[in-house]
């Protein structure tokens, strides 16, 4: 019987051992990598964070429970993953998803998600095998250790909130962390930045399920397992009493509690329709009071409290708004500062164009410079330029902090500009200075500009706009910010502005405004959005006039806004500008009701002034007034180089008349030297009004600039009472004297004659210009014509030319018959035969006259009658005058002379439109043979003859082009 017993007992106990260990098989150890959780110990990055770390931010740390992981202890099932197309599940193949760092850092607000980083807090709290022999005093330390030395070593670290997330056994670990903290409140700061702890389901007062867990872990201990860690956490144990009655003691007023607990059981053991359900943390253990202290209740078991599968489910949505609201409350945006005086103006009108090259100009970054992002906008006075940058400061309020304005007209502007901005940034300045110490050792200077150098990674991005540079000879440079969290932007009339970045800068070159642009600007002022046709093209004639100038259409919509009956008022507006341009454009009737008190008449005054002050060696006003005057859009440079060649003829003609000629201010563009034109002083004069955008470059085959219909009405009023008009015509004159010189430079004639002026009489007569230069004016500018083919014009010029010289010298004077000659080539040019027949007769009649009828030039009268007679179609007349001609000139000229020789070939080509062929042969025949020996074969007058004479025997080859 005792043997039977013992039998049974030993096969009891062999059962046993095998059960025993078939169960402790499916249990893991750590101490194998292929079954330790893939995660590290300490604090984990939950998700990526790419911003910089700024002591204004916020770390929440999601600590685990205990014998779990981050791996497995906030990661569920998918579920719907339809309703979650933006989620990339981490374990793809498994469905999985952890919601801490798939759904929470996305779900914040983007303000939030910048400056927030979220951590996983890993420790080892594994009790069933190879466990550590540990406890929460112990964990709770590592936690604060791990705080202090991974997010805490920096200064802006250590001004950053922490907000703590436990579940179950992990809220107890951070409990213990809080007391340590305030135990010790040297440690970084981390009991004062601790700004709100969220506990899911944590047993302040134990759980009942640990004295079963306890157990476990008793027979467990074979495999090393450790039941200390469940005895701390049993039901109202003394150790958890304590440690909740010290927690609400350190409790801080501002430190935000929030308990979540379960309002279902927890399912063990199921079987057909029955089943054990127990709580595993109680209500009365997972909550407790406080003024700060809030208790939320959700729908779910124990397990339900961390694992979210969705974002559609109900209690993650809860969790979240709740940790979303702590957020928020943490990171109230702080006061930004914004030191700019000026607002857009109320007719602001978006220039898309200039805003999107501004935008992306803005966002190119030099690594090696100094400062982050340079751009400087320049271009002519009045354009918009501020207004583009003021813009630019207004949207983008919430990505720069600060931003500063200062106005660099003028060193007294720009240091009231820097003591404002070192008020808005509270920085203590002496205010016992003086002005006269130097700007850039002014305290408001030095104390913004140390401000902004010593920004650093984590703070915010600021921004300097440095408006109206546009005289930078003063300095300004020493005073521009500095620092690699900064930017700058500059607007300047001066394109050299550039160089006041040390390094490399973008630029954005602003003009006149689109005709859409334009438009819409006047438009805003009369309050009209979708005008009606009659209004827009009233409005287009308005800009059109106006040039498209921003700053010209902003005062005229003003003005014509201020007029009861708009639509009339542009129309007036047209016409007034036409007969008052001047008053319009100097009207200061809304000095002081606008942002800018500049008119047309003196935006430009500033950079006219310092023009005229600090180059008066070149007189770049001067150029400007001059260029003025030219009546073509383009003033190119060959014009100069043809006025300053010709100019010496020109001053031959004045004769006497010296006073008449350019003074000495306007002869320095057009120096010649060595028969060319030295162009050094016009060059750097010229790159002047260039520089400050008064002149625009022109490129192509014949360079030059062009000016701003605006800015060529200003300069018109510079020293308005000289003599300008009557220069720019003498300017003409000589360059027309030259082209014409350069005959085999011809191509540019159809260019200059684009710029020739008025030179009628009354206009003359109106410049007090001598009668003597109005003849030399009419024949220089009628060769041009004439080269030009221009035929009425050249009439035009040459009858006021014959009537000058019949006036001063009489009908018979030889430049006057030259004169009345030249009129009736012109005439018989034109086909007007009619005209240059009485004037070749009169020319021919007194030439008998006076010179007799064997004179030269008699002769060539004579052969200009008998040409018209021929183009008359009176061939009879034609012949008896040429033959005429002929037997003179073969009497005093000589048979051989190519004057007879011409004379010849005209009476055979007369004789041919006679039909009398075979004498028209004969003739031509003779007058070749007598080219050929007297001026030689290839001759123009023997080829011509010769192609006539070919044509009238019907070859198809010209007899003397073999040779």
């Amino acid at each position: 019987m005792e043997q039977a017993v013992a039998v049974y007992l030993c096969i009891l106990l062999v059962s046993v051992v095998i059960l025993y260990d078939q169960l402790i098989k499916r249990i893991p150890t750590r101490l194998r990598a292929d079954q330790a959780p893939t995660s590290g110990y300490g604090l984990i990055a939950a998700a990526v964070h790419n911003a910089p770390v700024r002591a204004s931010g916020i770390d929440i740390i999601f600590v685990h429970g205990l014998g779990s992981n981050p791996d497995t202890t906030w990661r569920a099932r998918r579920v719907d993953p339809l309703q979650d197309k933006d989620v990339h599940p981490r374990y793809t193949d498994e469905q999985y998803v952890n919601w801490v760092s798939e759904f929470l850092p996305s779900d914040l607000s983007p303000t939030v998600r910048t400056d927030t980083r979220i951590f996983f807090y890993n420790y080892d709290s594994y009790w069933k095998r190879d466990a550590l022999h540990t406890g929460l005093l112990e964990l709770g330390g590592n936690l604060l250790e791990q705080v202090r030395t991974q997010l805490r070593q920096t200064e802006e670290g250590q001004g950053r909130s922490l907000i703590f997330v436990g579940y179950s056994y992990g809220g107890l670990v951070i409990k213990e962390a809080f007391v340590q903290a305030h135990r010790y409140q040297g440690l970084d700061g981390i009991f004062n930045h601790t700004k709100a702890i969220c506990f899911l389901g944590t047993p302040h007062r134990g759980s009942s399920f640990t004295r079963f867990g306890r157990l476990v872990a008793l027979v467990l201990q074979p495999l090393g397992s450790n039941p200390s860690l469940l005895t701390e956490v049993e039901y109202d144990s003394e150790y958890l009493l304590n440690l909740q009655g010290t927690f609400e003691t350190a409790l801080p007023v501002d430190l935000r509690v929030v308990n979540f607990y379960e309002q279902r059981p927890t399912r063990i053991l199921s079987f057909w329709f029955l089943s054990w359900e127990e709580f595993c943390v109680k209500k009365q253990s997972a909550i407790f009071g406080g003024a700060k202290v809030t208790n939320i209740p959700l729908g779910v078991d124990h397990s339900g409290l961390n694992k979210f599968g969705s974002r559609k489910d109900t209690s993650y949505e809860t969790i979240f708004s709740k940790l979303a609201e702590i957020c928020e409350s943490l990171l109230q945006p702080a006061e930004r500062h914004y030191a700019v005086p000026l607002e857009t103006v109320r007719t602001y009108t978006p220039r898309l164009e200039l805003s999107s090259q501004l935008e992306e100009k803005m966002k190119v970054e030099y690594e090696s410079a100094s400062l982050r992002h340079a751009v400087v906008i320049h271009g002519l006075g009045g354009t918009g330029k501020s207004q583009l940058a003021l813009r630019y400061a207004e949207d983008h309020k919430d990505r720069y902090d600060p931003i500063l304005w200062i106005d660099a007209t003028d060193p007294d502007t720009t240091r009231s500009s820097f003591e404002r901005c070192a008020a808005e940034l509270g920085l203590a300045t002496d205010a016992t200075a003086t002005t006269r110490s130097a700007l850039v050792d002014w305290p408001a200077v030095q104390a913004v500009l140390r401000w902004l150098r010593t920004r650093k990674e984590t703070d915010e991005e600021w921004l300097v706009v440095i408006d109206n540079a546009d005289d930078v000879s003063w300095g300004l440079k020493s005073i521009v910010p500095k620092g690699r969290q900064g930017s700058i932007m500059v607007t300047s009339r001066d394109t050299y502005s550039r160089m006041l970045v040390d390094g490399e800068c973008q630029q954005v070159e602003v003009s006149i405004m689109s005709e859409h642009e334009a438009i819409a600007l006047l438009l805003r002022h009369l309050k009209l959005g979708l005008a009606p046709k009659k209004i827009r093209d009233d409005c287009n004639d308005v800009v059109r006039k106006l040039g498209r100038l921003a700053l010209a259409i902003d005062l005229a919509g003003a003005y014509i806004s201020n007029d009861a009956t708009q639509e009339s008022a542009l129309a007036h507006y047209v016409s007034d500008f036409d007969k008052h341009q001047d008053e319009l454009l100097q009207s200061k009737d809304f000095r002081g009701l606008r942002s800018t008190d500049k008119t047309v008449w003196t935006v430009w005054n500033t950079t006219l002034d310092k023009l005229e002050k600090e180059h008066a060696d070149l007189q770049p006003t001067v150029l400007l007034a001059f260029l003025a005057r030219f009546k073509g859009s383009i003033v190119q440079n060959e014009m100069f180089r043809l006025a300053a060649l010709g100019m010496a003829a020109v001053d031959n003609r004045l004769g006497t008349e010296k006073e008449q000629g350019l003074p000495i201010d306007l002869r320095q563009f057009l120096q010649v030297d060595s028969a060319d034109w030295d162009n050094f002083v016009y060059r750097h004069s010229r790159d002047l009004l260039l520089r400050y955008s008064l002149v625009q470059p022109v490129g192509g085959e014949w360079p030059g600039v062009t000016l701003h219909s605006l800015v060529q009405w200003r300069a018109m009023q510079y020293r308005k009472a000289e003599r300008w008009q009557w220069w720019y015509v003498i300017g003409v004159l000589a360059a027309c004297t030259q082209v014409t010189e350069e005959s085999h430079r011809s191509h540019f004639r159809r260019h200059l004659m684009v710029h020739v002026p008025d030179v009628s009489a009354a206009s003359l007569h109106e410049l007090n210009v001598p009668e003597e230069m109005m003849g030399f004016a009419w024949t220089t500018i009628s060769m041009v014509y004439y080269d030009e083919g221009q035929w009425d014009k050249v009439a035009e010029l040459e009858v006021l030319v014959m009537e000058i010289r019949k006036k001063k010298l009489g009908e018979d004077h030889p430049s006057t018959l030259t004169s009345m000659a030249n009129l009736a080539v012109i005439y018989s040019q034109q086909g007007r035969q009619d005209k240059a027949e009485p004037l070749e007769k009169q020319v021919m009649e007194i030439q008998k006259e006076k010179l007799g009828e064997d004179h030269p030039s008699t002769l060539t009268s004579m052969a200009n009658l008998a040409e018209t007679f021929r183009e008359q179609g009176r061939l009879s007349e034609a012949e008896e005058l040429g033959l005429q001609v002929l037997g003179i000139s073969k009497k005093k000229l000589g048979e051989d002379h190519p004057s007879t020789l011409t004379s010849m070939a005209n009476l055979a080509v007369t004789y041919g439109g006679q039909g009398r062929d075979e004498e028209a042969i004969r003739l031509m025949k003779e007058c070749i043979s007598l080219q050929t020996h007297r001026l030689g074969a290839r001759h123009p007058d023997t080829r011509l003859a010769s192609a006539e004479l070919y044509k009238w025997q019907g070859g198809d080859k010209h007899p003397n082009n073999s040779g």
